[in-house]
């Protein structure tokens, strides 16, 4: 029964990146999206700011396919592969959108906030695992098991 309402439920653990995904695709839908005209200014702040979304949204695919779980290599791989294309496919896109452009080193920026956002994500996934391992051996319930 355990696995079947599991599995019933695991399309939960994909409501956050596909959030993300649409929070990114709103964002490049807006024409002529700046901070600043000076590119001193803007340039910083914009990669800043691809690296956090693709951090995130790496991190949060890397949740579904682990299910909250203690991630595999392979998680990881998807995680990675899948958020690499949509940094690519976004960069398509904005290529489309008026007063925007795609850019290849956006592209580099968004692979380089995967990589840290898996990193991160993979540590605290496999931390909390740990701790969940460590709650069973003791003989207390994991609440997130409920």
């Amino acid at each position: 029964m355990r696995v079947k309402s599991t599995r019933r439920r695991g399309w939960i653990y994909w409501l956050p990146a596909l959030a993300v995904m649409a929070l990114i695709f709103a964002l490049s839908s807006q024409s002529g999206l700046r901070v600043s005209e000076d590119p001193v200014i803007e340039r910083p702040i914009r990669a800043s700011a691809h690296m956090f979304a693709f951090a995130t949204l790496a991190a949060c695919l890397l949740f579904a396919l682990a299910r909250g779980g203690r991630p595999r290599l392979r998680d990881v791989v998807i995680a990675f592969a899948l958020t690499v294309l949509y940094g690519a496919s976004d960069e398509l896109h904005q290529s489309f959108v008026p007063d925007r452009n795609g850019r290849i080193d956006d592209v580099v920026v968004d692979t380089i906030g995967a990589t840290i956002g898996l990193l991160i994500a993979w540590l605290v996934l496999a931390w909390r695992a740990r701790l969940g391992a460590g709650d069973r051996e003791r003989g207390e319930r994991d609440p997130s098991h409920g």
